[in-house]
Formats: C-alpha cells, sequence, structure tokens
C-alpha cells in the first residue's frame, strides 16, 4: 500500500498545477495497477472519487474502468453522483462505467434520465459524430444509449413474465405488488373469472336430432 499512499500524496497536491491529458492517462494506469480487489476499488472511491479537483476525479473512474473492478458496493452511489457532476467528461466516463457493467437500479435510471435530458436517437448521435469536441453532447448521447438499453431489459423481462403466465408456466408477477400493472392484472383476472361464472351458469341449449321421415308417391314434388 506504500505505493498507493504515494501515489495518493501526489494526487492531492495537483490542486495547484495542471495535468496534460498524457499525464492523466498514465496517472489512471499506474492506479489502476493498485486496484486489484474490490476492497482496494472502494478505497480509491472513498479517496477521489470526490476529489476537489476534477482532474483526480476523472483519474479515479478511468483507473476503476480500467482495473474492471466494479464489484465494490459503493461504486454504484458513486457513479450517481458524478452523473451530477458540474464537468460534462465526468459525466460522459461516469455512464462509460453504466454501460461497462450493466448495473441497473432506480437511482441509476433516474440519474440517467437527467444526464440524457431532451436528446433524441439516432438523430443526436449523428450530430456527437460530426462534433467530437462537444463532449456534454457525446455525454447526453450516451447516458441515452444505456438508459434505452436498461429500459429494452425491463420490457423483455415483463414480455417473458406475461407469456409465461399465460401459458401456466410460473406463479411470479411480472408487476411488483400495489403497482397499477400489478392491480390491472388482478382486474382482468377478476373480469376473466366473472366472465366464466357468468357462462357456466347461463341457459343451455339442448338440440335434438330430428329423423326423416319417408316421402312415398307424388307428395315429395309438392312445395
Amino acid at each position: 500500500m506504500l505505493r498507493y499512499h504515494i501515489l495518493l500524496f501526489k494526487l492531492n497536491r495537483l490542486s495547484r498545477n495542471k495535468l496534460s491529458g498524457v499525464e492523466e492517462v498514465s496517472l489512471a494506469g499506474q492506479l489502476a495497477e493498485m486496484v486489484d480487489s474490490a476492497d482496494t476499488a472502494a478505497r480509491v472511491i472513498a479517496d477521489l472519487f470526490d476529489h476537489a479537483n476534477p482532474q483526480v476525479r476523472r483519474i479515479a473512474l478511468n483507473a476503476i474502468r480500467r482495473a474492471r473492478q466494479f464489484s465494490s458496493p459503493e461504486l454504484q452511489p458513486a457513479l450517481v453522483r458524478r452523473m451530477a457532476d458540474a464537468e460534462a467528461v465526468l459525466r460522459h466516463d461516469a455512464v462509460w462505467i453504466v454501460q461497462e457493467t450493466r448495473m441497473d437500479g432506480a437511482e441509476l435510471r433516474a440519474a440517467l434520465r437527467r444526464v440524457a435530458g431532451k436528446v433524441q436517437l439516432p438523430w443526436d448521435a449523428e450530430r456527437a459524430r460530426a462534433n467530437p469536441g462537444d463532449i456534454a453532447l457525446a455525454a447526453q448521447v450516451r447516458a441515452r444509449m444505456a438508459l434505452d438499453k436498461l429500459l429494452e431489459k425491463s420490457a423483455a423481462e415483463r414480455n417473458q413474465a406475461l407469456a409465461a403466465m399465460a401459458l401456466g408456466g410460473t406463479s411470479d408477477q411480472p408487476y411488483a405488488e400495489g403497482t397499477v400493472g400489478h392491480k390491472g392484472l388482478l382486474h382482468r383476472a377478476l373480469v376473466r373469472r366473472q366472465a366464466g361464472r357468468r357462462l357456466n351458469s347461463s341457459v343451455k341449449l339442448t338440440f335434438r336430432k330430428l329423423e326423416p321421415t319417408q316421402v312415398t308417391g307424388n307428395k315429395r314434388f309438392l312445395l
């Protein structure tokens, strides 16, 4: 941990100096080499994710992404905070980690929705490609894409649960209890049961087969 403390001391002194992009990448790489477990990742998150210097915050984000240590429970709330960062590049890098980890949650989706704003795909994605220097737009587009993936996953899971329920293959509810979807599901089930009872109690018509009578003589030509 001595190397980590030396690097931490160096990063804490960066408030007076401006780093170049190459220096940022180098420091992020050095830090990533030290992040070899969830505990180390949690320590980096606690020490550097909310640092006063935005460059240090970005170094910490990129170190976690490059080390691919995503199992720390402190990571998701830290990413939600960074998606509200005043620096567009930090919002972009935080969303990037969300995309790679495929993590999900109500607060995370709300943060992605705030970052995405009013962008519309694919038009704004094309505009972002044409203007690579517009980091704020790139962050919005990336957030919109990440949120759409999560929404698609939820829709697919809900449709699968409904299909399984229709086939009688499972008793799991596709909606959380107390939600509008759950109440609607219960109402539809009640309507089906009531319709079935009415059908069972209704008057059933019976039919008697009539045997044909034999016609003799010229009667068969009379109308």
